[in-house]
């Protein structure tokens, strides 16, 4: 059994690998060899391709040859092309591949992604980290395994791959974006690894050797961190107090860790804007963007994170008693004939001569709570004192007349419509 089979086979019993394996073949010389090498041993193997579609000719060729070779090993192939939806980047080819990926694992029913990446993969990876800018966690570079991603080939180097392909005849298809620098992937491992091996010709191992080093630290400072997790959280959320009084590092490795894998980029800089922001704006209720659909968000004593959610514009008029339904809820007005307390703030004095709707708030709404003697005041400042989330507060149900408020279903009612009598008197439920 040769090195690399031995390694494979080895990986695969390390990490007790048991049922049918998803390859990411891509045709280059890395899947190639993966792919042989698993029909040496005689697994349960797919392989699956996505073809991006940017190069044309080159693209289809690719998926040509992936099908034809897996073919060759009696081995099942799946393709997708890519969505026009994603630009021509780095970043969103990543992601469209990983989303193909978990599409993948559902519709085969497996739970083992193999990827391709080698030893030289992992060193130019974490050269590109440290560019852009990380700490302790960015230096552990690509993980042998992620979730149901598997990396087999992860501590051999390109070069002993190469060698197999030819040793036992593998043909493989070349990327030529892969000679295009402008991607700085290819960058660093065309003009910066070069240079460095002129300071030291086995760069690739002693960048690999900092990538393990880094990663037994980064277990050690995993296993303070639950311990300090566990003091500072409170269910999902962060004691603000407690964030505080953590010395600055542990405040990064804790950021990092609550939004990190949210973060479209992570570098230190993103990781340390966050930190000041919570240490500027810890006495006030504040937010800040982490990516479009999410906030890391101060409130109340606590610092969580927060779903943008889809504000509702839909109003509805109301002209009388009856059921009304208002999105996914239904609202129920009644006339009240009998009421024991006017005082309790539960019905209200309507008359529907002049129009009244159910809506959503506004800027500019103005409420007068019920028990308030003279007046009104924003609803906005209304519902920070009541300590409503923000992300409710935008989908909170109201009645209202023009600007002002008559009503937040399920919670307060004004004092403009108390009721001192039975005359049109009403009730109003919101029924789930």
């Amino acid at each position: 059994m040769c090195d690399i089979v031995k390694n494979v086979d080895e990986f695969i019993k390390q990490y007790k690998i048991n049922g049918k394996i998803l390859v990411a073949l891509s045709g280059g010389c890395d899947s190639i060899v993966l792919l042989h090498v698993l029909s040496v041993l005689k697994f349960d193997v797919v392989a699956i391709h996505l073809n991006h579609n940017w190069r044309a000719g080159e693209s289809l060729r690719d998926e040509k040859y992936a099908k034809e070779f897996a073919n060759s090993l009696g081995i099942q192939f799946y393709s997708e092309k890519l969505s026009n939806k994603y630009k021509k980047t780095e970043s969103d080819a990543r992601e469209a591949r990983y989303a193909f990926f978990e599409k993948c694992a559902k519709k085969f029913n497996s739970e083992y992604i193999f990827l391709a990446h080698n030893k030289n993969d992992n060193a130019e990876t974490l050269l590109y980290r440290v560019f852009k800018g990380t700490g302790l966690k960015g230096l552990c570079s690509i993980p042998k395994k992620r979730g149901i991603f598997y990396r087999p080939l992860l501590n051999i180097g390109r070069e002993k791959i190469e060698k197999y392909a030819k040793k036992n005849n593998l043909k493989y298809v070349f990327d030529s974006s892969n000679n295009d620098i402008k991607y700085k992937r290819n960058f660093i491992r065309k003009e910066i690894i070069p240079l460095a091996k002129e300071i030291n010709p086995d760069v690739i191992c002693a960048l690999n050797n900092l990538a393990n080093l880094a990663n037994m630290h980064y277990l050690t400072v995993l296993e303070i961190l639950e311990k300090i997790k566990k003091d500072i959280f409170y269910k999902d959320k962060i004691i603000l107090s407690k964030f505080l009084n953590l010395n600055l590092a542990f405040k990064y490795e804790i950021i990092n860790d609550f939004i990190g894998s949210d973060l479209k980029f992570r570098d230190f800089k993103r990781i340390k804007s966050y930190v000041e922001f919570i240490e500027k704006k810890h006495n006030k209720n504040a937010k800040k963007s982490i990516n479009k659909n999410l906030f890391l968000e101060i409130s109340n004593g606590y610092i969580f994170k927060t779903s943008q959610i889809q504000k509702n514009d839909t109003v509805l008029i109301v002209n009388k008693e009856g059921e009304y339904n208002f999105c996914d809820k239904k609202i129920v007005i009644k006339k009240v004939c009998k009421i024991n307390d006017y005082k309790n703030g539960q019905y209200l004095n309507l008359s529907f001569d002049e129009p009244i709707v159910l809506r959503t708030r506004r800027d500019g709404d103005v409420f007068c709570p019920f028990g308030m003697k003279s007046g009104k005041m924003k609803l906005k400042s209304y519902l920070i004192n009541k300590k409503i989330p923000r992300q409710i507060r935008d989908n909170l149900l109201l009645l209202a007349k023009g600007n002002e408020i008559l009503c937040i279903v399920g919670l307060q009612i004004s004092q403009k419509v108390a009721v001192c009598n039975t005359d049109n008197c009403y009730q109003i439920i919101a029924v789930e």
